[in-house]
């Protein structure tokens, strides 16, 4: 019976190793025709079906990896040489093959001032302007071409567009979206902040406002004392069970800023863009002064879990009631807007 049981062991790994030797050649041959997808998920399953075949599954994934770089667009690394320089292979081919590449028709919107993005463009050729809308009017901000990058505070920041992005020209680009990005936390540790800080170091919008010294807001922020309660509004506008509470650090007649405390860096950013009923008590007072409805424009993230909440306002808040805030009224700021 032990020899029998033998002899079935023996074939039954023989079997398997004929089997992972046919796979390895099948993801071999969807490496070498570029279908990269089906090469991956047909690695992922010799992994889950022979884990201890280590030598097999190093080689199909250097082939793989091999065939990726091959077959990378030229033009493409060489505009964005100094980004792709500081990257092994590994990295640029798990960024490379994480872009949508597309060709846009001039007149187009990349993004739009306030609204949702979770893209980052780089500008392969082309031309695109960036600017804001005040006043019924669009001013411009600056424009961007080869080798700049398009929407890199909204993607990196827990933020609505700054500023909105059209195309004046025809422009060939790549595009990331956060989703894929998020894949290389596991493989690719560093990958996202190694583009996070080409990013800061090379981005263009921040500054282009900065040297313009462009006022993007539509009335004075001060600096103020109390406590908002801010509950989360569902599809309805109803108010949720879901609320935060924090201090009052300056308000203006179109917008507010309040700090939280927040443990989790995605529960922060899951109130971004929601509609939201601020209750407002000030010094002295035991009830809510002032109650009104806004959207969360930003949260910037400070340290040890604290972060600061950007409100711009429904409606603007009328002369005489917020002069009856306690405000600094000596100190005006305009450093950013709602």
């Amino acid at each position: 019976m032990s020899t029998d049981n033998n002899t079935a062991d023996t074939q039954a790994a023989q079997d398997s190793a004929r089997n992972s030797q046919n796979l390895a050649g099948i993801i071999k041959e969807a490496a070498l025709r570029g279908d990269f997808a089906e090469a991956d998920a047909l690695r992922e399953e010799l992994i889950a079906g022979d884990p201890m075949n280590l030598n097999l599954i190093v080689s199909t994934g250097e082939i793989i990896e091999e065939q990726k770089f091959k077959l990378l667009d030229k033009d493409h690394l060489a505009v964005w040489q100094d980004l792709y320089q500081d990257c092994n292979t590994e990295e640029t081919n798990s960024l490379f093959y994480s872009l949508e590449p597309a060709t846009i028709e001039p007149s187009k919107l990349l993004q739009v001032q306030g609204k949702l993005s979770n893209r980052l463009f780089f500008i392969d050729s082309g031309k695109v302007v960036l600017f804001y809308r005040k006043e019924d009017k669009n001013k411009v901000v600056l424009e961007l071409g080869r080798g700049d990058v398009v929407g890199e505070e909204n993607f990196f920041e827990i933020s609505l567009c700054p500023l909105s992005a059209a195309t004046q020209s025809e422009v060939s680009l790549y595009s990331l979206t956060r989703s894929a990005a998020e894949k290389w936390h596991e493989m690719q540790p560093g990958l996202y902040e190694k583009i996070r800080d080409f990013c800061q170091k090379t981005g263009k919008s921040k500054s282009g406002v900065a040297q313009k010294n462009l006022d993007r807001r539509s009335s004075s922020r001060y600096p103020v004392s109390g406590v908002v309660t801010a509950t989360i509004l569902d599809q309805e506008g109803k108010p949720s069970e879901n609320y935060f509470k924090g201090p009052m650090t300056d308000i203006s007649r179109t917008g507010l800023c309040f700090d939280i405390k927040c443990s989790n860096y995605e529960t922060a950013r899951a109130i971004l863009a929601r509609t939201i009923e601020i209750s407002a008590v000030f010094p002295g007072g035991e009830d809510a002064c002032w109650v009104q409805q806004g959207i969360v424009t930003k949260v910037s993230f400070h340290l040890h879990n604290d972060y600061t909440v950007h409100v711009r306002l429904h409606d603007i808040i009328e002369e005489e009631l917020f002069k009856s805030f306690p405000c600094d009224w000596s100190v005006d700021d305009q450093s950013e807007e709602e």
